[in-house]
């Protein structure tokens, strides 16, 4: 993850809020989950990745609060539904491993079920 393209995505706060955010650099998805970073690739039920969720990679160790909404999403796209702190959403990899933009169908999801949108 050394070079990055600029994708459009979402930070969702433990709190059940959500930002809308431009990720330019490593650095912004590291700021967003305010630690290292851990990918949780996100499947719909045919098995296709449809986006990608990068949590703090230490947030457990860290007794992190846990994150309601996130987890709800990571269980719905076939993950583990415990997951603690921000995390950063964005859309599933492209054909050179870069991530892409979080898909419509997922943003309007997170917009329809967070508690509000911060400015």
């Amino acid at each position: 993850m050394s070079e990055l393209k600029e994708v459009n995505g979402v930070i969702i706060r433990a709190n059940g809020t959500h930002e809308k955010k431009l990720f330019k650099q490593l650095s912004d998805y590291t700021e967003a989950v305010q630690g290292a970073i851990d990918a949780v690739r996100l499947y719909d039920y045919n098995g296709m990745e449809v986006g990608c969720m990068y949590v703090d990679d230490e947030g457990l160790l860290k007794n992190s609060q846990l994150n309601p909404l996130a987890s709800a999403i990571s269980f719905l796209f076939g993950n583990t539904p415990h997951l603690v702190g921000n995390v950063a959403i964005v859309g599933k990899s492209d054909d050179e491993g870069y991530d892409t933009d979080i898909p419509g169908y997922l943003l309007t999801l997170i917009e329809n079920i967070s508690a509000k949108q911060e400015a």
